[in-house]
């Protein structure tokens, strides 16, 4: 296999498996030359609810939608390209008289009819593109010419040999076409935004420090930027033996393009961080993110048991069944419970994933309320005019169907009731007027993971034009030292924010619209240990002029 930057040659070649080929000059005409792309498919295996990745099965899949470029060796010029189809076959048609090899990209620039530009790159590579080669061969000898590739998977009975692991980036982009199917099948038209998803074998889930370039990642993930007004989204995947590798993992990669298909398509205002513990008790929009992504992915891969294959061999991690929910305090504030509503959701007769899409890409933008399980089921029950429907899949997991976005008549808020989430949105009165105890705690985040419910107070506020400044102030504190910060939001999803680091108060100004707003305030110090001055607690007052 190899990294590409451009049309240079970087770093080392993996193995992969060409075919055909013969003879030192070309004096005939074209040469069509065809074959077929696969890569090496480690599948899932459980042991009861116990994952391992099953090499004894491993299945050559063909590499669906990846471009295939015929090279000139000696120019390195590309002479012709294409895209496999869905069995992995290509044909392209050469000139006579060149010497040349195919090129297998772990790419795809189109799905079908469907514009993507979607690449799996190595970031500890500088973004290298992977690829496989075939051995070279002469045009103009014979009229047709057969060059099949595989990428292998690098096992080689008891350990991966990593410079051979050139299957990983292929089964990446396998599961992104199968995902994004799912998406075309009801929505035909549909543009996949450009995407990189970064893997390589050093990829580790460590500890400490996050540094990518040396593939310290510490756990798959999407990532959104911007450079220069341009919007860049990034997948990352880990990729170290024996440790954690999830390129076979595909619940895992479809979570994380979950992610990307929220953010791309419709508004995700999650605040990140670890989650998955048995007793999480999550940020409304943490909740929602990652229950949608889970649901997701069982949605896309037509299977609801997710696993992640961790550990020595690929021989342990865990599972879970995206269908089932949680039995022990569920509720929007648990991820588990999203992911079943999605679920069920998608897989009933009378809703299906063809609305759930469609609310989920226009449903979340109708008010200013956060993205969370109220405002989705909202704009579903709004859009499929089935308000009983809608509500019986939610009171299973004991949501309450809103009467607004904002979810105004819930009533759960965990058992035992978690602090500062009743009510979901406080409401900011006139201008110039102090909204006070608005509270914060960490009560639910021992080990300070600055995501969990209570952490942050919402706010709605309904605003006039103009330049208005919002002004936070402490009232209480468990050092009596805080340090305030707030986002501003409106239908669209963040806007601002303000992170300073003055103790007790934060203040900021904005030239805003009407219309209304949602703010969601927090206290910076609840995240940092009681040892080294952080709080257990905060209190503030709101003013906004």
């Amino acid at each position: 296999m190899r990294q590409l930057a451009g049309a240079c040659v970087l770093c080392f070649l993996l193995a992969a498996c060409g075919g055909g080929g013969g003879g030192s000059s070309g004096t005939g005409g074209p040469t069509v030359v065809s074959g077929k792309v696969t890569f090496d498919f480690v599948p899932v295996a459980l042991t009861g609810a116990l994952p391992r990745l099953d090499y004894d099965n491993t299945a050559r899949r063909p590499a669906r939608s990846v471009v295939v470029e015929a090279v000139d060796t000696a120019a390195q010029s590309v002479l012709a390209t294409v895209s496999t189809n869905a069995a992995g076959d290509y044909t392209l048609t050469l000139p006579a008289g060149r010497t040349a090899f195919i090129r297998a990209k772990a790419a795809m620039k189109a799905i079908g009819s469907n514009a993507a530009d979607i690449s799996v790159i190595d970031n500890t590579s500088a973004g290298a593109q992977w690829a496989i080669d075939g051995a070279p061969f002469v045009t103009g000898v014979t009229p047709a010419l057969t060059q099949n590739l595989n990428a292998a998977s690098g096992w080689n009975g008891s350990t991966y040999i990593d410079a051979e692991r050139a299957a990983g980036p292929f089964a990446i982009l396998d599961t992104i076409y199968q995902a994004a199917q799912k998406i075309i099948s009801v929505d035909p038209a549909v543009s996949f935004p450009k995407l990189n998803a970064n893997w390589s074998p050093n990829n580790i889930a460590s500890g400490g420090d996050i540094d990518i370039a040396l593939g310290q990642i510490g756990t798959s993930f999407y990532q959104r930027t911007t450079s220069g007004g341009t919007v860049i989204r990034n997948l990352y995947f880990l990729g170290f033996a024996d440790n954690d590798t999830d390129e076979y993992d595909r619940h895992v990669v479809a979570h994380e393009l979950g992610h990307y298909l929220q953010e791309a398509f419709a508004r995700d205002d999650s605040v990140g961080g670890l989650h998955g513990g048995p007793d999480d008790l999550l940020d409304l929009r943490v909740a929602f993110s990652e229950g949608w992504s889970n649901g997701w992915s069982g949605i896309a891969l037509n299977n609801p048991i997710y696993s992640d294959t961790i550990g020595p061999s690929q021989a342990s991690g865990g599972s879970f069944n995206v269908s089932v929910g949680e039995s022990t305090n569920p509720g929007w504030f648990r991820e588990h419970s999203v992911e079943k509503i999605f679920w069920d959701f998608s897989n009933h007769a009378s809703i299906g994933f063809s609305q759930v899409w469609s609310t989920l890409k226009t449903g979340l933008t109708v008010s200013a309320a956060l993205s969370s399980i109220h405002s989705f089921a909202r704009a579903l029950a709004n859009d499929t005019s089935n308000n009983a429907l809608v509500a019986s899949i939610l009171a299973t997991q004991s949501i309450a169907l809103p009467a607004t976005p904002y979810a105004d008549n819930e009533t759960n808020f965990g058992n035992p009731a978690i602090a500062n989430i009743n009510p979901i949105y406080l409401t900011y009165g006139s201008l110039n007027t102090a909204l006070t105890n608005v509270c914060v705690d960490n009560a639910v985040d021992p080990y300070l993971d600055a995501n969990k419910a209570g952490e942050y107070r919402h706010v709605r506020l309904t605003l006039p034009a103009g330049n208005r400044t919002f002004t936070v102030t402490q009232s209480s504190s468990t050092t009596n030292v805080s340090d305030p910060d707030f986002v501003l939001h409106n239908n669209a999803g963040r806007l601002f924010e303000a992170n300073g680091i003055v103790s007790n108060s934060e203040t900021a100004s904005w030239s805003l619209p009407a219309g209304d707003y949602v703010l969601a305030i927090t206290d910076f110090r609840l995240f940092r240990p009681t040892s080294s001055g952080g709080n257990t607690s905060a209190c503030f007052s709101l003013t906004v002029q």
